[in-house]
């Protein structure tokens, strides 16, 4: 009689996979799980359904990849929408998916349960050819509309141009197509910088620098230009080119590039520009920030050159996805509304869908920190 070795025990993980995935569906099916709400932990999930953290991360992670699910790190895993597609309207959200757009996918969920409006969300992880496979897999789907928030503003442009053809809306946030006429919400970028520019000159800053990520910046990196160059000229301070320090073709790469290999071209450019920093004769005393993360990297690489934030060089950032940390950094940033932009987003959608009259560009204004 030959033994078992074992064979029942792949049927037994089956049986208790199916229990947690099975379930989990169900109260998604059900609504007893609703858009938005925040799942338990895998820890506390083991303790539910009696089984083992690796059975409740393959449920998990199959739940995740059928769309239905959705997990923000440092946050938690959050209901992304129904099995079902009887909802009146579904309109499919493409994020470049960062710890600070959590805030705009929850302000997009949360008037659109208002509206009894379905909004799966998709991560493009900031990488071009991750956003054409979604584009391409929603498009087939036939959605009452899109929201997007671009990796590039042209690179794509003919699968957006293919949902207007077909009659499917497309708002964007942050950053528009290019050559598309679709409707944009974004932040009062160039107000916002150039309130930075009268905090500092106020503080007797006399040369301020600005650190892009490109010299070809999308619209709200540009707008945040022009906000700057207009608070230099409003303060009568001297606007150099040397004080203009950018990442060069760092976006064009960047796109085609993992989340790794992103931080590593953004490290190296970085790098690049302080060094050359350090080469003038006459160093700007602040310097202001396109985004957070340029903030971030700028300040890593600065502290590996010796270079000493504030006392040295005061940067200031945009975004402020963390307000305690800036606060606690004692960093001088504007405060993206987050919410507000998802919350506008979705609700310009609405208004286009029932065909009543939309602005083409929505400005939400943000908050000066520090």
């Amino acid at each position: 009689m030959k033994k078992d070795n074992g064979k029942n025990k792949p049927k037994k993980k089956e049986t208790l996979y199916n229990k947690v995935y099975n379930d989990l569906i169900a109260k998604i099916q059900s609504g007893k799980l609703k858009v938005g709400d925040k799942l338990p932990t895998e820890l506390e999930l083991t303790e539910i359904y009696g089984v083992s953290r690796i059975t409740v991360a393959h449920a998990l992670k199959n739940l995740a990849d059928a769309n239905l699910i959705y997990r923000v790190k440092r946050s938690g895993t959050f209901v992304n929408g129904k099995l079902n597609r009887n909802a009146p309207l579904i309109v499919p959200v493409v994020l470049p998916f960062v710890e600070d757009l959590n805030e705009i996918m929850m302000g997009i969920q949360n008037t659109a349960l208002t509206f009894n409006t379905f909004t799966p969300f998709y991560n493009s992880k900031n990488n071009l050819e991750r956003e054409r496979k979604i584009l391409t897999e929603v498009l087939s789907l036939k959605p009452d509309g899109i929201i997007v928030y671009s990796c590039d503003s042209m690179k794509n442009i003919d699968l957006y141009a293919a949902f207007l053809a077909q009659n499917i809306p497309i708002v964007c946030i942050d950053r528009p197509i290019d050559g598309l006429e679709t409707p944009l919400v974004t932040t009062k970028n160039a107000d916002c910088m150039c309130r930075i520019i009268d905090r500092l000159a106020a503080l007797g800053h006399k040369r301020i620098g600005f650190c892009s990520i490109s010299d070809k910046m999308s619209f709200p990196e540009a707008e945040r230009f022009k906000g700057f160059c207009r608070g230099i000229v409003k303060n009568k301070l001297p606007l150099k080119n040397e004080f203009i320090f950018h990442t060069y073709d760092l976006h064009k790469k960047e796109i085609a590039a993992t989340l790794d290999q992103q931080q590593q071209l953004f490290q190296r450019y970085i790098k690049n520009e302080m060094h050359r920093y350090l080469s003038l004769e006459e160093k700007p005393t602040a310097i202001c920030c396109i985004n957070d993360s340029t903030l971030e990297m700028l300040y890593r690489v600065s502290e590996q050159l010796g270079i000493r934030i504030p006392e040295d060089l005061t940067i200031t950032g945009f975004d402020c996805a963390d307000v305690e940390k800036a606060k606690r950094m004692g960093y001088l940033c504007i405060r993206q509304d987050f919410a507000s932009l998802g919350s506008a987003a979705i609700k310009l959608m609405l208004e286009i869908l029932d065909g009543h009259p939309h602005r083409d560009l929505t400005l939400i204004d943000g908050i000066l920190i520090g």
